[in-house]
C-alpha cells in the first residue's frame, strides 16, 4: 500500500530548511506495510539549486533512502504552503510496493519495456523538448506521463534523479501496482467559441474557418469593423479592449477531434504578434491545420472553476473505486499560484477543500507535463491511491 509524508521549510540556510523539514517528516506516523520500498522526492527554489548535490547527500544520510528524483524551479509547494522568492525546499517520501518503479536519466536509461505511468523533469534546454516528452509518453500505459520543465536559472544543474544532473529527461517509471491519478486544469477563460485551422505555416496561423486569422480574432474582440481593417498595427493594439485582456492574449490549440471539456484539452500558448497587411497571427507554437483554435486570456475565477472541476472528478473517481488518495504531485506553471491567485497557496486550499487533508508536494515550473505534451499556464495533479 502506498504510503506518503511531506516536509516543507523554509530558511535563508539550506541545513536549517532541511532539518525543518525532516523534522516534520519523522512527526508522522509512518507505514506499516510490509514488502515496499521509499522513494523520496525533492524540490528546491532557485536560491538551493547551487546546493542540490549537498542536500541529496544528507537526505540520503539521514533517511536511509537511497531512490532520489526531483529539481529546482522559480517556486515549491508542501501541503498547505507555497513558497516563492525564498530559499526553500519540500521532501516527499513515498512508500510504495517493492521493485514497483524506476528512477531513470540520460545517464541511466530506464529498459525498453512498457510502463504503467511515469514522473518525468525535463531541461529547458533540451533540443527537440516536446519530441522528446511525446515520445517518452509511448513507454507508458495510455501516455501516462506528468511532471514539469524545471531549471534553475544560472545553477550547472536542476534535476535529480539519483544524483544531481541537468539535460534531457529524467523521473521514475511506475509499474500498475502504483496506482495513480491524474488532471490537468487551466488558469484561462475563453474569450469567445472555437475555430478550424484553416491555412497555417512554421508559427504563423494565417486563416481559421477559411478567413483570415486575424480578422477572426478581432471579430472575437469585438473591436469596430473600420478600426479592424487597418493595416495600421498600432492602431489595432490601441483598439484591443485593455481591461478584457489584462490577463494577456493566448490562443489554446487541439487536435481535431479529441474531446473538449472546457480548455482542459487545450495546450494554451502565446500570441506573439500580428501581422495587419497579411491579416496573420503568430504564435509560439506550430499549429497544424485541421486543428482547433480558441483565443483566451488568464483568468483567476475560471481557473478557480477549473481547479474545482478536477477536483470533483477526481474525487468521484476515488469513491467509484472505494480508495483513498494516499499522496499528491503538483506540476503548475509559475505564473499560477499569487501571481494569478492573489494569495499564496490559493490554488492549495483548494485542492485540500475539495479532496481533504492529503500530503502534497509540489513545483512551479516553466511547463507542466501532462500525457504527450508540455503545457502552459496549467496545474498538473496527481494522486496516489
Amino acid at each position: 500500500m502506498t504510503h506518503c509524508r511531506v516536509g516543507h521549510a523554509s530558511d535563508p540556510d539550506w541545513q536549517k530548511a532541511l532539518a525543518q523539514a525532516l523534522a516534520a517528516i519523522d512527526a508522522q506516523p509512518g507505514s506499516d506495510a510490509a514488502e515496499t520500498e521509499p522513494l523520496g522526492v525533492l524540490y528546491v527554489t532557485t536560491r538551493f539549486a547551487p546546493h542540490l548535490g549537498e542536500i541529496l547527500e544528507v537526505l540520503r544520510e539521514r533517511s536511509g533512502i537511497l531512490r532520489w528524483v526531483g529539481g529546482a524551479g522559480e517556486a515549491v509547494c508542501g501541503n498547505l504552503v507555497e513558497y516563492r522568492d525564498e530559499p526553500a525546499l519540500v521532501v516527499m517520501l513515498a512508500d510504495l510496493p517493492r521493485d514497483s518503479f524506476r528512477v531513470f536519466s540520460g545517464r541511466k536509461p530506464a529498459p525498453q519495456k512498457r510502463w504503467h505511468a511515469a514522473l518525468v523533469h525535463a531541461d529547458p534546454d533540451t533540443p527537440d523538448l516536446a519530441e522528446l516528452v511525446a515520445d517518452a509518453a509511448l513507454r507508458t500505459d495510455a501516455g501516462h506521463q506528468f511532471g514539469a520543465v524545471v531549471g534553475s536559472g544560472d545553477a550547472p544543474a536542476s534535476q535529480v534523479a539519483d544524483g544531481v544532473l541537468s539535460g534531457g529527461l529524467s523521473g521514475v517509471l511506475f509499474d500498475e501496482r502504483v496506482t495513480l491519478l491524474t488532471r490537468v486544469t487551466q488558469g484561462c477563460a475563453a474569450l469567445a467559441g472555437e475555430h478550424r485551422i484553416s491555412d497555417c505555416s512554421a508559427q504563423f496561423i494565417e486563416a481559421l474557418d477559411n478567413r483570415p486569422a486575424l480578422d477572426v480574432l478581432l471579430e472575437d474582440l469585438g473591436v469596430a469593423d473600420e478600426l479592424g481593417g487597418s493595416i495600421d498595427g498600432e492602431e489595432i493594439l490601441r483598439a484591443l479592449p485593455a481591461q478584457r485582456l489584462r490577463g494577456g492574449l493566448l490562443v489554446g490549440l487541439a487536435t481535431h477531434g479529441a474531446r473538449s471539456i472546457g480548455l482542459g484539452d487545450f495546450l494554451v500558448r502565446n500570441i506573439v504578434g500580428i501581422d495587419p497587411r497579411n491579416r496573420l497571427l503568430a504564435v509560439s507554437d506550430i499549429p497544424r491545420e485541421g486543428d482547433r483554435a480558441i483565443f483566451c486570456t488568464r483568468d483567476a475565477d475560471a481557473a478557480r472553476l477549473d481547479l474545482v472541476r478536477i477536483c470533483t472528478e477526481l474525487r468521484s473517481e476515488l469513491e467509484e473505486a472505494g480508495v483513498r488518495p494516499r499522496g499528491a504531485l503538483y506540476h503548475s506553471c509559475v505564473g499560477r499560484g499569487e501571481h494569478l491567485f492573489g494569495t499564496r497557496g490559493a490554488e492549495l486550499a483548494l485542492i485540500r477543500h475539495n479532496l481533504g487533508e492529503i500530503p502534497l508536494a509540489g513545483i512551479h515550473a516553466n511547463g507542466e507535463i501532462a500525457g504527450d505534451r508540455i503545457h502552459g499556464y496549467s496545474g498538473v495533479l496527481t494522486l496516489f491511491t
